[in-house]
């Protein structure tokens, strides 16, 4: 799916997700339970459909996996490696992430995921810090994010290889802008839902490889 030719000289970019902030200092070798307003979030799966650079000659580079895959972003590390990429040598200015609905043309993952059919986002917890009181949030959100490198990513003799995080802030789903609280049960608070979680999405460089942004980079969208 990626242009290049023999001649072309090869770099790897490693792709992960990151998700929340507090969760990074807890275990990495146990389930993630994030907090976010009333709820506590048990278990969270998004549906990624394509990544995509774009290069800063406006030639676009892009990273279609063969189908859609789904990225629990709870269980386990708050780390999670995707792929880890060929990337022809180059300046690349942008990135894009969609992350869109199961449906059946994905076929074996859209069979095998019942639960995430005709959806983009599942969402378990509970409310109240009581276990019993329980929710499921879904969405068939269709969203596309571009995000700038500043500066841009670039690969090449010196710097053959790098890393992108793909952060989502799962801590701000459920809170409004004041900070308040917002049921996830409540058909009312699912648009304001939603536009939580497209702004909670970031995307950046990580030379170091410890999941944060390196310092100096500026935060543009």
């Amino acid at each position: 799916d990626n242009p290049t030719s023999s001649n072309t000289k090869i770099g790897s970019v490693k792709i992960v997700i990151r998700t929340s902030t507090a969760s990074a200092a807890k275990s990495l070798n146990a389930s993630q339970n994030v907090k976010s307003g009333i709820a506590t979030i048990t278990s969270a799966r998004v549906v990624i459909e394509k990544i995509k650079f774009q290069s800063s000659i406006d030639d676009t580079l892009d990273f279609r996996f063969r189908q859609s895959f789904i990225q629990d972003l709870t269980v386990g590390s708050n780390v999670h490696v995707i792929e880890t990429v060929q990337v022809p040598f180059g300046s690349y200015k942008e990135s894009e992430i969609e992350i869109d609905d199961l449906d059946p043309e994905d076929g074996a993952v859209y069979t095998q995921n019942p639960e995430l059919q005709d959806l983009s986002i599942l969402v378990k917890g509970f409310v109240n810090d009581d276990p019993n009181q329980n929710f499921i949030f879904t969405s068939d959100l269709s969203e596309e994010q571009e995000k700038e490198f500043n500066p841009p990513l670039v690969l090449d003799e010196n710097s053959p290889s790098t890393n992108v995080v793909l952060f989502i802030n799962m801590e701000q789903w459920f809170v409004d802008q004041n900070g308040n609280p917002l049921d996830p049960r409540s058909p009312a608070n699912k648009e304001i839902i939603e536009d939580n979680i497209k702004a909670s999405i970031d995307v950046f460089e990580d030379h170091d490889d410890d999941g944060k942004r390196d310092d100096g980079d500026e935060d543009d969208d």
